[in-house]
């Protein structure tokens, strides 16, 4: 029996979350016909508006499907993607997961397995290993990571990003996460307030409010950050994604790079520069690194290799200023590194030898031909409909879909129809300016020769749910 509150706000609401919650916990199963309009209305002597808006909002989300002539059946929500179901059990959030896999996954933190170099690091890991076992002995890899894996990667961003430093200023961590929770651990001797982009990525934000500080937002330009907004900010440190802000996909210009230089010197802040993502230009020239057009004091040079080669080698590396070494050396004596150390001995020989080089120019390459494949299909077969965004760098580009009004609801729609497609929302921490329409969509995990046929089938599909995006607020508007 359906309980609502005839007193309280938005029945409709209270009417779909009802009917949502017995969907979700099977007490309404797969294919079990809704009521007929009409009869609901009746039953619970409300609008016959109140109930066709829920069953839209029910239909909209794909928790239902319309059949014409027939009526409303509850969909199956075992085709609903991993954590794409949530409902409430007391106060805990609860997801049922899925054992059907997407048919294409337009993800942007994925890379092509098939394109990994696997025969190469395959002999690179055996002559590690092997290297290993003939030693006398086997000991703990040093704090900082192994010295040849610093070497080889102290050579190759003096070359391709112009990073002052020597090896020894290099620390090895597993991953991004953990180094930016090293970073901030070394410069918490007070507390700082970190100025930081808007959007930005939420893991980011996470492990500064973790550590106490205090995070100001500064809005994102088509040039990067505002700058005005920096100077009446009152920071004392600063996070950036300079190379291809994430989820923007902005490259801060170097008008914008010198005067965030000038900002940090008058104020005596650091910088933090994440230089993810700066290997892949489409036909722009590359621009220095903040850090390689500084004194190389103020600013934290941040980079990994999880874009390139692989996440799961969970490999990022940091250079720090000779002041904030010293700190380290102190702060980290007893620790030891978390990489094994064949795995980096194997990465170092490898790019020692002019591959990683190699590996990214061909990527370079390939992700450029996939960002036309995916252009020139959106502009094809969804042209009024999907607004793209400038991809200048990275992996992925930012898409506006017409006619979206709600991002979860459409996520969800596409899921159903085999589609994952991400949404930028949570990355605001300005929530009021977070806009419903616009999507991440990344290019990098499917096959080049599968990707013009994923990308058509993507606009068949987004092309149908629009229409019901469409029919849900042309009722909407009918009925207020």
């Amino acid at each position: 029996m359906l309980l609502l509150d005839k007193n309280g706000p938005f029945l409709y609401e209270q009417l779909f979350e009802t009917l949502r919650q017995s969907i979700i916990q099977s007490d309404l199963k797969t294919n079990d016909a809704l009521k007929p309009i009409r009869v609901l209305s009746e039953e619970l002597h409300i609008s016959i508006n109140t109930v066709s808006r829920a069953y839209q909002q029910l239909l909209a989300e794909g928790y239902i499907r319309s059949v014409q002539g027939s009526g409303y059946y509850v969909e199956n929500l075992l085709t609903l993607p991993r954590s794409s179901v949530l409902y409430r059990e007391g106060q805990k959030e609860v997801v049922r997961e899925s054992i059907v896999p997407l048919k294409y996954d337009f993800n942007y933190e994925s890379i092509e397995s098939s394109f990994f170099p696997w025969t190469k690091w395959r002999k690179y890991m055996q002559d590690a290993m092997l290297e290993e076992s003939c030693s006398a002995k086997i000991t703990y890899e040093c704090n900082k990571g192994n010295v040849e894996l610093r070497k080889s990667l102290c050579d190759y961003i003096n070359n391709s990003r112009g990073v002052k430093c020597s090896w020894e200023q290099i620390v090895i961590s597993a991953g991004t996460q953990y180094a930016m929770d090293i970073i901030t651990d070394i410069l918490h001797d007070k507390v700082y307030t970190i100025g930081v982009e808007d959007p930005s990525f939420i893991g980011m934000q996470r492990i500064v409010t973790n550590k106490g500080y205090s995070i100001k937002s500064l809005p994102m330009t088509d040039l990067g950050i505002d700058i005005d907004v920096l100077e009446n900010s009152m920071c004392d440190l600063l996070y950036l994604t300079p190379s291809h802000q994430f989820p923007t996909g902005v490259t801060t210009s170097l008008t914008k790079r010198l005067h965030i230089l000038e900002w940090a010197q008058k104020n005596r802040a650091y910088i933090i520069e994440n230089d993810y993502d700066n290997e892949f230009l489409y036909g722009e020239k590359p621009l220095p690194s903040i850090q390689s057009l500084s004194t190389g004091q103020n600013v934290i040079y941040l980079s990994t290799l999880s874009k390139v080669l692989s996440p799961s080698l969970r490999c990022a590396y940091f250079v720090l200023p000779y002041k904030l070494m010293e700190i380290y050396e102190d702060r980290y004596k007893y620790y030891y590194s978390a990489l094994p150390t064949y795995n980096q001995k194997a990465l170092a020989y490898f790019i020692r030898d002019g591959h990683l080089e190699r590996h990214v120019r061909k990527m370079s390459l390939s992700n450029r031909r996939k960002y036309g494949i995916f252009n020139r299909v959106i502009k094809e077969h969804l042209a009024g409909i999907v607004k793209i965004f400038p991809a200048p760098a990275g992996t992925h580009t930012l898409i506006q879909i017409s006619g979206c009004t709600s991002q979860e609801g459409l996520i969800t729609k596409m899921r159903l129809r085999g589609f994952g497609i991400y949404g930028t929302k949570v990355y605001w921490r300005n929530q009021q300016k977070a806009p419903e329409n616009i999507f991440l969509f990344g290019f990098n995990s499917i096959p080049e020769e599968d990707l013009e046929g994923a990308c058509i089938e993507f606009a068949c599909a987004l092309k149908e749910v629009i229409e019901t995006f469409r029919a849900v607020t042309s009722y909407e508007s009918n009925t207020v």
